[in-house]
């Protein structure tokens, strides 16, 4: 078929989980910036969801620190 890129996807699925392993080791902004300048509304949004998860377990990773007060 013309177009189709054939992936592993055990190699793409064990990237991602490396990727978000720690979500401390990801440079959340380069996700906000690859966010807000992508023309591709697919990619956007995968952009978007894997900000929103690191960002997201970042804020868990905080509120269940001991010295956490609201």
């Amino acid at each position: 078929m013309l177009g189709v890129i054939k992936m592993d996807e055990k190699k793409v699925l064990k990237l991602i989980d490396e990727m978000l392993a720690d979500p401390w080791q990801v440079d959340i902004q380069e996700l906000f910036k690859a966010f807000v300048n992508e023309p591709d509304e697919i990619k956007k949004s995968l952009y978007n969801s894997l900000y929103t998860y690191v960002l997201q377990k970042r804020q868990e990773d905080i509120i269940k620190r001991p010295d956490f007060v609201i």
